[in-house]
């Protein structure tokens, strides 16, 4: 490891750690505009590297909570993912048993609050970080590092709740460091609710420009059920062109999804 990478990833531990606890134990000083902590139920069929170049079928359980501040704001995610079976081989390549697939994955992001604007486009920029880590029955295993500026945008659109965009350079534990720049938003109309991500990676010479569109489209059944908590039922679509930046590895999958807010 480098002497850059041996210092920034401590440092961005650290900081993000601050962060975390921070958004969770708010205290006086720091004022808390919105939350929201959810568990999403998803399986899906047609994804790939999971963890051959077969598509496969993958159910997941996600936990996910958002905040915002008078300070900025924190997002985080933990997917554990179950996937099929695949082949066990030895060094010759001879098939030796099966193992189901499993994976857990997840990430950290806090923005801290730079500027504010009235009347504008830009209503906010931010220093953002990202903290992303994973492990799967492979044996692989993985703690990247992101730290970019963003801006959250005021689009002028009815039912847009929230829209950013952000430019990130990445730390990478397992390959060279490249950047990134994520697009999110969200809309939401008479109980329809479209949200999700658009992650391009690029300017990594060891692997390919990738990039990775994930929304989901859902409909607020808590009125219809007279529930005191949101219950969400949809679809996710998840096409991500050169997956993991391997040339030629295209995934279109969809997943049905049940979301419950605490």
């Amino acid at each position: 490891m480098s002497t850059k990478l041996s210092i920034i990833k401590p440092l961005t531990a650290a900081l993000v750690a601050v962060v975390a606890l921070g958004a969770v134990t708010t205290g006086a000083q720091a004022k808390t505009l919105f939350k929201d902590t959810s568990l999403t139920a998803l399986y899906g069929t047609n994804f790939k590297m999971v963890p051959t170049d077969q598509t496969a079928d993958l159910s997941t359980v996600t936990f996910e909570h958002a905040s915002t501040h008078d300070w900025g704001g924190i997002f985080m995610f933990i997917d554990r993912h179950n996937g099929d079976k695949y082949d066990l081989k030895n060094s010759d390549g001879e098939v030796t048993g099966s193992k189901r697939y499993k994976e857990t994955f997840g990430k950290i992001s806090p923005k801290f609050k730079v500027a504010t604007f009235n009347d504008s486009l830009i209503k906010q920029v931010n220093l953002a970080g990202v903290y992303e880590f994973s492990s799967n029955s492979t044996g692989f295993g993985q703690d990247n590092y992101w730290a970019g500026v963003g801006v959250d945008l005021d689009l002028p659109v009815p039912g847009i709740k929230y829209a950013s965009a952000t430019l990130y350079h990445a730390f990478n534990e397992n390959k060279p460091d490249d950047q990134k720049i994520t697009l999110t938003s969200a809309w939401e109309r008479d109980n329809f609710l479209i949200d999700g991500y658009v992650d391009f990676s690029f300017n990594n010479d060891d692997i390919e420009n990738n990039i990775h569109f994930n929304p989901q489209v859902k409909y607020n059944i808590q009125p219809m059920l007279g529930i005191d908590n949101r219950l969400e039922v949809g679809v996710e679509y998840d096409y991500w062109k050169n997956k993991f930046g391997i040339d030629g590895v295209n995934q279109n999958a969809f997943a049905a999804l049940v979301k419950y807010h605490f």
